[in-house]
C-alpha cells in the first residue's frame, strides 16, 4: 500500500473539519517546534467524548497538542501501533519535508489516527505563528482547551 494511502485510508470529515478550524493553532505548534527542537511532527489528541455533535464552526474543541522532535518521533510513533513499513516511510518525510511551508500532523481521538503532510497551505506555518501571537487572547481561551507546553505567548 503506497503511503499515502496508509495515511489516509481513515480520513472521515472529522479530521478535515479540525484542522480546517484549527490550522492557526496547529501551524503555530508546528512552527514553535520546530524553531525550539527543530524539525518534527505536531501531535494533537482531540478529547472530546463525540465528535458526531459538533458543530465545527462554533464549537471548542479540546484538544491536546505537543509537538514530538524528529529524534523522538520514531518510538512515539511504534508506540501508537504505526507499522514498520509507514514508519520508515515516514521518518524519510520528517527529515525532507520544508517547515516553513509544510506540516506534518499526527492527529488522534480515541483509537483513530491519522497522520498529514499538509502541503500548499494557505497560511503557512511562520505565519500561523506570528498571527497567533499577534492574537494571543483569542487563542489561550481557558484550561478546557488544552495546548500541551504552549501556555504563554510565544
Amino acid at each position: 500500500m503506497p503511503l499515502t494511502d496508509l495515511w489516509q485510508h481513515r480520513h472521515t470529515t472529522w479530521q478535515a473539519a479540525f484542522i480546517r478550524e484549527n490550522l492557526l493553532s496547529l501551524g503555530h505548534g508546528a512552527w514553535q517546534g520546530y524553531v525550539t527542537q527543530g524539525r518534527g511532527m505536531v501531535v494533537c489528541e482531540v478529547v472530546t467524548a463525540d465528535l458526531s455533535v459538533l458543530n465545527w464552526r462554533q464549537d471548542v474543541v479540546p484538544y491536546r497538542l505537543q509537538y514530538q522532535p524528529a529524534a523522538t518521533t520514531r518510538p512515539y510513533l511504534k508506540s501508537r501501533g504505526l507499522p514498520g513499513e509507514a514508519l520508515d516511510s515516514l521518518l524519510t518525510v520528517v527529515q525532507t519535508y520544508s517547515p516553513e511551508r509544510e506540516m506534518l500532523l499526527f492527529l488522534s481521538h480515541g483509537r483513530s489516527v491519522e497522520v498529514n503532510w499538509l502541503q500548499n497551505l494557505a497560511i503557512a506555518p511562520p505565519d500561523c505563528y506570528r498571527q497567533v501571537g499577534d492574537r494571543w487572547d483569542e487563542f489561550n481561551l481557558d484550561s478546557e482547551t488544552i495546548r500541551g507546553d504552549q501556555d504563554g505567548p510565544p
